[in-house]
């Protein structure tokens, strides 16, 4: 029994075409480990010797406590410039005169300098939490916004005139109508901006905060010593890429759990299915009772 579980888990490996990106990632950690014989631990610790320094880092309680300061700091900063991005995206695209006046800021949003608003926000903000939250929020921001933007241009027009012609609240249409169809940006927009806030709070603690993962890689960068900010860019690395996994991949997934049915449905097999039309947001069936709906 134990031998037909391992065959049919070597069959899958197959299937998925994972086997290349095992090779790869062997052969990375053999190139490391012969490049490391070459230096010192201190300045390029072998893969084993790595996991070892992160393992002695984490057996002290104050690591974890850094940890978790760093996290605060990166989820307050993402959920502020997830509303606000997203706010001011959904009014430019819903209102021209709006989006030709944000245009021209976000663009400079865009194109300004991260690290500058790191050593600006230090010298506004001094050694805070505001000031990495802030770093985060202006950095972050413009990307959510231009995605959102973008998004409204591919709403289903079809689907507001429906609402407003049933005379539907604003607050109704944008729970019902805009939001659903504005989910794929949101998520998108999520996980991109996730990944550039947990790098930007590193920089930013750096330089404008007393603890924290990023203030720990200056202490050891002063110190010469790579092998330690190996270890703790790994291990917050390794959490970030765990959080994206474990908890965003699969949010979104629960989402959008519709879209094997829709699939499903939309097969030539499915014909047997009495489906006069469908709406393109895979939402709505045309023969749906708008009025009940828009009055609830």
């Amino acid at each position: 029994m134990r031998w037909y579980c391992l065959s049919e888990i070597i069959v899958s490996v197959f299937r998925r075409e994972a086997l290349p990106g095992l090779f790869s990632a062997v052969g990375l950690l053999l190139v490391w480990k012969a490049v490391s014989l070459f230096f010192l631990p201190t300045f390029l610790p072998s893969p084993v010797e790595l996991v070892a320094r992160i393992a002695s880092l984490f057996s002290a309680a104050s690591a974890y406590l850094v940890l978790l300061k760093t996290l605060e700091r990166v989820f307050i900063g993402l959920i502020l410039a997830m509303l606000f991005g997203s706010s001011l995206g959904l009014m430019m695209g819903l209102r021209r005169s709006v989006g030709s006046f944000f245009d021209g800021w976000v663009m400079v949003l865009l194109t300004f300098p991260s690290i500058s608003w790191a050593f600006l926000a230090v010298l506004w903000f001094g050694l805070s939490d505001i000031a990495p939250i802030f770093t985060i929020v202006l950095i972050v921001l413009p990307y959510v916004a231009m995605n959102i933007w973008e998004g409204t241009k591919a709403l289903d027009k079809e689907l507001t005139d429906m609402a407003t012609t049933f005379r539907a609240r604003r607050a109704l249409v944008l729970r019902r109508v805009l939001i659903p169809q504005l989910m794929p940006y949101l998520f998108a927009s999520l996980r991109i901006s996730f990944a550039l806030a947990w790098k930007i709070a590193l920089v930013s603690e750096a330089f404008g905060a007393t603890r924290g993962v990023g203030k720990e890689l200056m202490y050891w960068f002063q110190g010469t010593r790579v092998d330690m900010m190996l270890a703790w860019g790994a291990s917050f690395m390794l959490l970030m890429v765990a959080i994206d996994v474990l908890i965003l991949q699969r949010w979104e997934k629960r989402v959008f759990s519709w879209r094997p049915a829709l699939a499903a449905l939309t097969k030539p097999c499915a014909a047997k299915f009495p489906l006069d039309s469908f709406v393109t947001s895979g939402v709505y069936f045309a023969q749906f009772d708008w009025m009940q709906y828009f009055k609830q």
